[in-house]
Order: structure tokens, then sequence, then C-alpha cells
């Protein structure tokens, strides 16, 4: 037996793609099936590389070059129609639209047929789609290899099931054939003339046989565990994939129209999301904890010994791999390729140094594009080519690279810029679903839209303006680092916290600053009077707002999003979605520049409003108005009373009568709520607050899930010039760095000064969801992460309250919130005075109403301040002053306290007295 041998993992990279490309693969196809091999050969799954060297990659005829079509559409499903093209690539698009629909409906299942070659690893699809949030699952089929139990004669496939499910570290994974064998590893040993275990299969004649070469020339291999249960588990795979997914169920070798299944599942749809992971998390401790047998081989969880080897591989920075594949793959790579391949039609040349290429090679990968919308039939552009063939130019010189249409491209020289690739549309996902990808930014005309995963157009001739950045500025870089945990297990998903620090790279740096470079130009140098680059004037786009559009937008889990000038820049270019005549309902509680939009700019559009109890949702269901309402405006918390209403509820419900939702969430922000995860379309939130963090930048946000009104957002945003200035982008993305430490620590301030105002004599109401005892605090526990910062109270007297703002002296006495400086507010004189005050007194906003937003102090320093503020209004108003008794310490003894207040109620009592004397 000839043992592998370790070489370096970017060597094996490098001549792997090399190898792609001569066999007429595309950049980032080559890049693709590559990081789907090395998955496999990382974690020593018989899905790997040895399938370049076996021709697994090619069909019959070479490689297709069909586009993939879509056969049927809906907002859950979508079945796609491969074109004969390799299954890998047609699984990905699969995994994109499942992905898609699960993040907008909580469910996606995509069907893929007509593909005649490998889709690879299922773990490593279905491990996408974990790290993404969701419960993946894949199958996949295969012609007949493997006989039912019982028989003799083939007619399942290998068939394999792959699972993944998130959990409260890394997602567990669950990669398994149905078959007790491999049909590479039976390929494999029959290379090395070895002989296979005597109840792997059977030989053309129905009899048992180790010989893997008999197995494999009409004969079958056994189901994975030798019974019915194995055997029935295998016809599960081929009834889901080849009977639903509409691939051959009989002839599958020769009909060469294999199919697959993916399937996305939001665990939210059955309760709270954390709640599923921490059971999935507390299930695979006691299976771990288990006691194990004496003798036997331990306990290991799915996946847990591959992703152990991965490990060790990534560490060492070598892999595993035999001699004679990795001598079949050089050659290949070299333009030598299998008698019978169809591939480049280059001369051969003699292979560089691995080493030197795979230093050169940067990958990049660009997914295929989604298909939400597209009509049946429509066929899918293929994926543009990405710049690691220009390196492996380097060290392949004869190498010339295909485009995805199979039309063969001069090579470029060393020295030359790579064209730009297609970015991807889908949102925040997919810097986790394909680790490797690297984003660049493409540009197109209002009137030829690119369509994602095809080759970028030529720059389009525009005007000043004329330009938009693409779709996709919500994509991102992932770090290729791989790094991983010492346990030897892939790291986990990114928390917020991490994501906050690494954003998305969607702008080229050629210096690769750790800060974002600052594009402070209003217009862009073009290389010619007739084409236009990607950017030619800022108001139209700039490569600063592009990037903290496109962190937002993956913080968001959205589509795409927008950087405006303010946040009620952002909301009034919501409200152009409503047409004259329109409808629009919102919440009674609102901020006071929204109330004013509202009531003073929406009527002379000729659309009217409603304002409801937005925390009923049958009052929210009975102010629609059919065929008129539009737009359902929600804020929660709301602002400044603390309101909460139901967002997945109202969501629900605006969905069934089409109205499109818009959530101000600003004073939670996407570090504690995520509104388009609950059901939202859009998603605004001020920049001015947590995001910029230090009173110093004024900005709004909208995070949008649908494509289409994306568009619309994106026409308003450069028609009215409403766009955020590039230093106000640079500022707000240095202040997303630390907006989690930020809000971890204003939000605790928070909740200990409302824990202490709640318990004092002078006030009589604190405005609070992080209290157990606010009316929504089970509800607003179930969609938001944190009480949050912001809180209000009522002392029943307009001059003690006045008087209490006046008096602090750490906080500072003005609108807004979310500043790393505590705040103080009469709304009703400030922030929302803009609303009449028989309005306010209707919709129950008092006078006195003081509202607070935590900074960053010592909460011992603000709880002090505070304190003496509140004495010293309590003797302006004439009361015995009573101090605020912080809640994290002992607090001051009972009979001093009651003293205190029969003290103050004698005074009271006086007082009347003296009254009623004068009077008589």
């Amino acid at each position: 037996m000839v043992s592998s041998k370790h070489i370096a993992s970017s060597e094996l990279e490098a001549v792997c793609e090399a190898a792609l490309l001569r066999l007429g693969y595309a950049g980032t196809e080559s890049n693709l099936i590559t990081q789907v091999l090395m998955y496999a050969q990382l974690r020593g799954n018989s899905q790997n590389v040895m399938k370049i060297s076996a021709g697994a990659l090619t069909g019959p005829a070479g490689i297709s070059r069909e586009e993939t079509r879509v056969i049927q559409d809906g907002p859950l499903s979508i079945q796609l129609d491969g074109g004969k093209r390799l299954g890998m690539l047609v699984v990905e698009t699969a995994v994109k639209e499942a992905l898609t629909r699960c993040q907008e409906r909580g469910f996606g299942i995509a069907g893929t047929c007509n593909t005649s070659s490998s889709t690879g690893a299922l773990g490593f699809w279905a491990k996408q789609i974990a790290e993404a949030g969701y419960i993946g699952v894949v199958l996949s089929q295969s012609p007949e290899y493997v006989a039912p139990h019982g028989a003799s004669q083939a007619v399942f496939g290998t068939n394999p099931i792959a699972v993944a499910i998130p959990t409260e570290t890394e997602p567990m994974v669950l990669d398994m054939a149905t078959s007790a064998y491999a049909w590479y590893d039976l390929l494999k040993a029959k290379n090395a003339g070895q002989a296979v275990p005597e109840d792997v299969g059977f030989n053309a004649q129905g009899q048992p046989t180790t010989d893997p070469g008999a197995i494999l020339a009409g004969g079958a291999i056994r189901s994975f565990d030798r019974s019915h249960k194995g055997s029935h588990l295998a016809l599960l795979v081929e009834m889901l994939t080849g009977a639903l997914a509409s691939g051959a169920v009989t002839h599958k070798a020769t009909a060469n129209n294999w199919a697959n299944l993916v399937v996305a599942l939001d665990p939210a749809l059955l309760g709270p999301t954390a709640g599923f992971r921490s059971r999935a998390s507390t299930l695979l401790a006691a299976v771990k904890a288990a006691i194990p047998l004496p003798d036997g081989p331990g306990v290991w969880l799915p996946g847990e010994r591959g992703d152990a080897n991965a490990a060790r591989c990534l560490e060492s920075g070598t892999v595993p791999v035999d001699p004679q594949i990795l001598a079949d793959i050089k050659a290949m790579a070299e333009g030598q390729l299998p008698e019978g391949a169809v591939g480049t039609p280059v001369p051969a040349a003699r292979l560089a140094n691995p080493l030197e290429a795979a230093a050169k090679v940067e990958l990049s990968s660009t997914p295929c594009p989604p298909t939400t919308g597209r009509a049946t039939g429509e066929t899918l552009p293929e994926v543009a080519p990405n710049a690691a063939g220009v390196q492996l130019e380097g060290a392949f010189p004869d190498l010339q690279r295909h485009q995805g249409n199979g039309a063969v491209e001069a090579a470029l020289p060393a020295h030359a810029e790579a064209p730009e690739v297609a970015q991807d549309a889908t949102g925040v996902q997919f810097e986790e679903i394909f680790p490797a990808a690297q984003w660049h930014q493409d540009n197109i005309s209002e009137d030829n839209v690119h369509q994602l995963g095809s080759p970028p157009p030529a720059a389009q001739a525009a005007g000043s303006g004329g330009s938009r950045p693409a779709d996709s500025i919500s994509t991102a870089e992932a770090s290729t680092s791989g790094e991983h945990t010492t346990e030897g297990r892939d790291p986990r998903r990114p928390t917020m916290a991490t994501r906050l620090c690494h954003p998305p790279r969607v702008t080229d740096d050629p210096y690769g600053s750790m800060s974002p470079p600052l594009y402070q130009t209003a217009t862009f140098h073009q290389q010619s009077a007739v084409e236009c680059g990607p950017y030619d004037y800022s108001r139209s786009g700039n490569p600063t707002r592009d990037q903290l559009q496109a962190h937002i937008a993956e913080l968001e889990g959205a589509h795409r999003a927008f950087a405006f000038g303010s946040g009620m820049a952002a909301l009034s270019t919501v409200l152009r979605l409503v047409p004259s005549g329109g409808h629009i309902v919102a919440g009674r509680d609102l901020y006071g520049g929204t109330s004013r939009l509202l009531a003073r700019v929406a009527p002379n559009l000729g659309i009217t409003v409603s304002h409801v109890d937005t925390a009923n949702p049958a009052e929210v269901e009975a102010a629609f108005i059919d065929g008129r309402t539009k737009l359902l405006m929600l804020e929660t918390p709301t602002n400044p009373k603390l309101d909460v209403c139901d967002i997945r509820g109202c969501c629900d419900i605006a969905s069934k009568a089409g109205v499109l939702v818009v959530v101000d969430n600003s004073i939670m922000a996407p570090v504690f709520q995520q509104p388009l995860a609950l059901g939202a379309d859009i998603s605004m939130t001020s920049a001015t607050k947590f995001i910029a963090g230090h009173s110093d930048v004024t900005g709004g946000l909208l995070a949008v899930k649908d494509p289409q009104i994306a568009e619309q957002i994106y026409f308003f945003q450069n028609a009215e010039g409403s766009a955020l200035g590039p230093f106000d982008c640079w500022l707000s993305m240095r202040g997303l760095k630390t907006m989690a430490l930020r809000m971890e620590r204003q939000a605790a301030t928070c909740a200990l000064l409302a824990s202490a105002l709640h318990s004092h004599p002078l006030i009589s109401r604190v405005n609070y969801p992080g209290l157990p005892n606010h009316p929504a605090y089970a509800l607003h526990s179930q969609q938001a992460s944190s009480g949050g910062s912001l809180l209000s109270f009522e002392t029943g007297s307009v001059e003690a309250s006045r008087r209490i703002v006046e008096q602090t002296k750490l906080f500072k006495v003005t609108v807004s919130f979310g500043s790393v400086t505590s705040l103080i507010s009469l709304p009703c004189y400030m922030s929302h005075a803009s609303i009449p005050a028989e309005v306010r007194a209707a919709r129950g906003l008092p006078d006195d109403l003081i509202r607070i937003s935590a900074g960053i102090e010592d909460p011992d320093d603000l709880l002090a301040d505070l304190d003496q503020a509140i004495q010293s209004a309590m003797e302006a108003v004439g009361q015995q002053p009573v101090p605020l008794h912080s809640p994290h310490k002992p607090p001051v003894d009972f009979d001093v306290t009651e003293q205190q207040r029969l003290q103050q109620r004698v005074k009271e009592l006086e007082g009347l007295l003296a009254q009623s004397q004068m009077s008589a």
C-alpha cells in the first residue's frame, strides 16, 4: 500500500485549480470546485481531489456550457434544471436560493435535476446553511451503484445525506453515504491493488467479493448497515431527489440526469432560536459525556473526526494526498489531460514550482446568482471569471483562461489588472456560505441592470451621477486565514461583536489599511470620455459609503443597505414608496420628527395616515384599508414612552394584506434587535445614535430585504441627493467597531438607573422594557436581547421634572440618545415639541416625562448625580428629599426611609390644614 504524501495545502490548491482551468472551467468555477474538494480532502472524505484525476468533473461530452434554468419558482421553493452542468455549480445556486427564501420566510427548499457529475461533499453545503443560523439538509442522487437489501442488482446511488444543526458554538454536521463503501474508495482500492472487506459488495454474478474491480464492473455495493434499514434510507433519498426533484429514477447512468434537494429551515419557526441552540448544545454534551465502552473507540459526534483532521492539517499547513493522484493532477495542470478528456486546446507546458505558484494564487469566488422573482424558464447566467487565473498564468505560462461561455481569453501578463468579478445579491450570509469569497465592486448603468453571476458588463457611458454601485454591496470578503480552535473544530460563527470589528470588504484597497480608506471627494477621474468607471459622482456612489452600507446590510441580514444624511431623510425616502392616494398605519407614540413627517408632509403628497396602538395587533389590522394601505410604520420600543409592539405579529398581519413594514430600530440597533429577521421589510436605524455613538454624526440607515424595493430606495437616494457624505460614513464605520461594547455598558447602566428610580417615592412611573414589571417585558425579551439604554419616567410634577433635568451635572440636557455621554431631556418641550399639546395628551404623553439616555460613565457617578438632582428638585417643590438607592449597594435602613416618608406626609397635611384655616 502506498502511503499518502503530505504537501503544502496551498500547493495542492494551486495545482488543482490549474488542472480545472485546463479542463475548461472559468476562474470562479475552478476556485469553488477547489474549495469543495479541499473541504473533503482535509477531512479524509472520499469526495476529494481524486475526483479531478478520476475524470468525475466532466460529462461524456466535456464540460457543459448550458445555463442553469428555472423550471418552477415560488416564495418557498425553486426547481432548477442544471443543463448537464457540474453538480457542485448547480448545488451552489440551490443552496443560495434555499437560504434566500429561509431568510425571508423561515423556510426554503430547492430542487435540482439534469446534472451529470459530482456535487462534492454534501457536508460542505449543509454546513454553510447552519453557519447562517439555519438547519440545513442536503440530499444527492447518483447512478446505480448500490443494491437494495436482499438483492444483488444495483438500483440506488451511494446517495449521501448531510444534515447540519446550528448550536451555541459550531454547527454539528452529519455527512454520510447510504452505501457500505464510497464509489471513489472502491476506485482508489482498485488502482492500488487492494482488497476491500468481505461484506462490501457483489460482483456482476451476484456473488460476494473483496475485489473492488469486480464490484465496479457491473457489480453492486451493499447498503451501509447491510440491512433493510440502510436500504430504506437509500430509497428515501431516491424518493426525495429523483422522484421529487425530477431526476431520473431508472437508467440514471445513461440518462445523466441526477437530482439534488436542499432544505433550509429557521428554528425560530418553532420557538426562540437561543433556546433551540441551548438545547442542541446540551444534548451534544450529554452524548459526549456518555460512559464509553472499556475497549471501544470512544464517543464521536457526527463530523467530529473529520473536523479534527482538518484542524491538524490547517495547523501544520499540509494535507495528505495519494502520490499518484497528485502526480496525475500535476500532469493535468501542465496540459497533459487524460485520454478522451475535453479541455483547453493549448500545448503542454512544464509545471512551474507549485509552491511558487501557490504564493501567487489568491483564491476568490463569486457564487451563482439567486433566482427569486425570475420567470419560469429563465436562464441563470454563468459565473464571471475571477482573478485567480491571472496569478496561475505565472505558474502555467501557456494557460488561457476560459470565460463561462467557453470562449477563450488571451492570457494576461502577470502584472495585468484582473477583471472585476460580478457580485452576489442575496445579502448578509454569503461571507459565511463561501468562506474564501472576495468581493469586488461592479458598476452598471440604470438601463443595463447586471444579472448576478454573469460576466461583468463593460463600463457604461453615463453622465454625472448616472451610474450606481452594484446591488451586492451587502456581500462580504471573509477571512481566509484558516484559523481553527484547539479542539480541532472549525471556528464558530462570529458573534455580533466580532462582526462589528471585522467588516466586509467591498472596495479595493491596494495597501490593506486597517482602517477603511476615506474617499473624501465629489467626483472621480474617468479613463475615457465614453466609458464610466465604478464611480463618477459621490451623490450616486462613493466607495466609503458603499463600505458602510455593506457592513450594515451584513449586520441586519439585508439584501442591501443605504446611508442617508439623517434618520428623517431615510424615513422620507420610505415615504416615497407610498403612492398618492395611499394610506399609512403608524403608532401613536412616535419620535417627534416622524410625527411631523406624517402630519405635515404626507398629506401634501396625497397620503393619509392612521395612528393606532401598535401593541394591539387587532387594532393594527382593523386600521388597514383594502387596496389603499401601503405601509405600516412601527417603533419598538417607542420613543419616549418605551412601549413595545409585537414585530413578528404585526408583520404577519401586514404580509397577508400586502402591506410593507418599516421598523424604526434606532433604540435597539442591530446589536440588540433585528427586525428583518422578525418579518419586517425595512429596518431604519439612526446612525446619529448608537452607530456613530459620539454625538458627532447626523445620519440614517435603511436595511432592505427585497431587491426590488432596494432598487426603488437607491433611485430616490440618488435622484434626491439624500445620501450620507463620505466623512460621516467613515466616522460611522469607526463607531461600529465599538458599538457592542458601548451598548452593553450603556444597557447595564440603564438597568441600574431604572431599578433605582422604580423604588423612589417621587417617581410615579418608570418606562423601561428591561424591568420585569414592564407590561411587555416578556414580549420584548422574545424579540430583543437587552432592555437597551433608554428609559423615561414621570414625577407627577412638571416643575419637579424640570428641576431634575436642570440640576444634573453629568447628564447633558439635549435631544437625541445613544451617545457615550449620558443625556437627559423633557421630550414634550424638546424632541417632541413639534407634536401639538392636545395630540400629546391624547397619546398619553405627559409633560412631566423625563427621558434618560445612559452613557458609558461610571454608573455610581451617574446614580450620585441623579440622586442629588432628585433631592434638590424635591426640596425646591416643597417635598422632603429622599435619597436614590443604588440597587447594587445595601439600601438605606428601612426604618429611616419610612420615617422620612411619614415626615413628608405630615408636612403635606400641615400645609392642607393651613390652607383650610386661611380660607375659613
